[in-house]
C-alpha cells in the first residue's frame, strides 16, 4: 500500500503583478498478489485519488491481473519475462467539464504489457512494452515503450540510461476550457499531447550484493491506472 499526498503553491511577481497558483494531489494505491505456481500469479490493484494537474475531483479504480513468467520466479534475481494482463473499472469525477462534456463518468479499460527483467555481471535490463484502452472507445488508447540499462563499470559503480515513449491517445479529464497562459507556464494544468518521451544519464553507487535483493517479484514494481 502507498499514499502520497502533495500541496505545491507557486508565487510570481510580473511586473507588478502577483501570480499565484496552487496545486494538490493525492493518491493512495493498494496491490494484493497470490503466488500459484512458479509460473502464474493472480491479483489485482485498487487506487483513490484526486488532482488539480489531472482535472480530478476524485476517482476510484480496481483492477484484476494475471501475470506469467515464462522463466521460474525461482530464477527472478537474475532473469524474468512477465506477460501481465489487466482489466478494470474506474469512476471518475471531473473538477471541470472535460472536452468530451463529461463531469463525471464510469469507465471499463485493460492493459497487456511484456517485461524482460535481466541481471548478469556486466550490470542490469529491463525493456518493457505496454498496451492499454478503454472499452467504451478503442480508439482512446496508450502504448508505451521503455528501457533500463544499468551498465557496470567498477564493483558498486554504474552507468544508468533511461529510455521512455508514450504515444497517447488516451486524455480523458482534459478540461474543455482549457489552460491559461499562467496555467501552462507554470505547469499546473495536464496539457493534449500526443507523445511524450524522455531520456536520462547518470552515475550510481550500489553497496553490498551485486544481485537484486527482490524477495517477491511477482507484478514486477506495479504501475498504477489513474
Amino acid at each position: 500500500m502507498g499514499l502520497d499526498i502533495d500541496y505545491e503553491k507557486d508565487i510570481y511577481e510580473v511586473e507588478g503583478e502577483t501570480i499565484t497558483k496552487i496545486s494538490e494531489s493525492r493518491d493512495f494505491d493498494g496491490l494484493y498478489v497470490k503466488s500459484i505456481s512458479e509460473h502464474w500469479s493472480v491479483g489485482g490493484w485498487v487506487s483513490l485519488s484526486s488532482s488539480t494537474y489531472r482535472n480530478i475531483d476524485f476517482a476510484y479504480s480496481i483492477h484484476p491481473a494475471i501475470e506469467y513468467n515464462f522463466f521460474p520466479y525461482s530464477m527472478s534475481t537474475r532473469r524474468q519475462l512477465r506477460v501481465l494482463y489487466k482489466i478494470g473499472y474506474g469512476s471518475y469525477r471531473y473538477r471541470e467539464e472535460t472536452l468530451y462534456g463529461k463531469t463525471s463518468e464510469n469507465l471499463f479499460n485493460e492493459s497487456l504489457s511484456i517485461t524482460l527483467d535481466l541481471n548478469e555481471p556486466w550490470g542490469t535490463a529491463e525493456f518493457s512494452l505496454e498496451g492499454s484502452h478503454f472499452f467504451h472507445d478503442l480508439n482512446k488508447n496508450r502504448l508505451e515503450v521503455s528501457c533500463e540499462l544499468s551498465l557496470r563499470i567498477y564493483k558498486g559503480l554504474s552507468l544508468d540510461i533511461e529510455g521512455n515513449y508514450e504515444k497517447i491517445r488516451d486524455q480523458l479529464s482534459l478540461p474543455a476550457e482549457g489552460a491559461t497562459r499562467e496555467e501552462i507556464l507554470l505547469r499546473q494544468r495536464e496539457l493534449a499531447s500526443g507523445y511524450r518521451y524522455s531520456i536520462e544519464i547518470g552515475l550510481s553507487f550500489r553497496f553490498g550484493s551485486l544481485f537484486s535483493n527482490v524477495v517477491n517479484p511477482r507484478f514486477g514494481d506495479g504501475d498504477w491506472w489513474y
